[in-house]
């Protein structure tokens, strides 16, 4: 990869310890990984001609992504994959229908309630200890109220890109929830049966 690359030439040259270089390169991969999802945010918005609906989407989706939790593969490829599949799906979902202010609503509402109440979902990579889950509950619940605000003020001034960008945020949370929660109760069942 190209953060190791990166790494490796910085501690070869003697600019960084092998202390750094671990940091580093774990920072460069976080980039790297943000830059490749926003990058296939903006081709998907751009195949659905809805480009804005993308760019705010990322920074919509992002706070609450990782606030929240939810369903992580195996390896960041897998992890790509899926996420592109369901960024599709839900550009797809959310074309295929009229936006309409009752529509955006209940989709609202029950995604919302899914995060409210499921967030946040850890993985078998990094279980959270009590604290932490208080923690990430409370960042979770406060991006919910947040962008719900920002909601109500797109509905009310009707920007119609926001409110999709909002409610498209949403559903990818709570499917990535859903799946996480099924993904985590299927490896107990799974381990119990061992």
């Amino acid at each position: 990869m190209l953060a190791d690359r990166i790494a490796d030439f910085l501690f070869k040259g003697g600019n960084i310890t092998d202390e750094e270089k671990e940091i580093i390169c774990f920072g460069l991969e976080s980039l790297e990984g943000n830059l490749l999802g926003i990058g296939l945010t903006l081709i998907v918005g751009m195949c659905f001609r809805q480009v804005r609906e993308a760019i705010l989407l990322w920074w919509l989706l992002f706070p609450l992504r990782k606030n929240a939790g939810g369903y992580h593969a195996k390896t960041k490829t897998k992890c790509m994959l899926i996420s592109l599949i369901i960024l599709i799906i839900a550009f797809m979902f959310f074309s295929a229908f009229e936006c309409t202010v009752i529509f955006c609503v209940v989709c609202v509402m029950i995604t919302g309630c899914v995060i409210w109440i499921l967030s946040p979902v850890d993985n078998p990579s990094k279980e959270l200890d009590v604290v932490e889950h208080k923690v990430y509950r409370r960042r979770t619940r406060l991006v919910l109220v947040v962008e719900g605000s920002i909601l109500l003020l797109a509905l009310y001034f009707q920007l119609d890109f926001v409110t999709k960008s909002i409610v498209i945020a949403y559903f990818i949370v709570s499917v990535s929830l859903l799946m996480g929660l099924i993904s985590n109760k299927s490896k107990q069942i799974s381990v119990h049966k061992i």
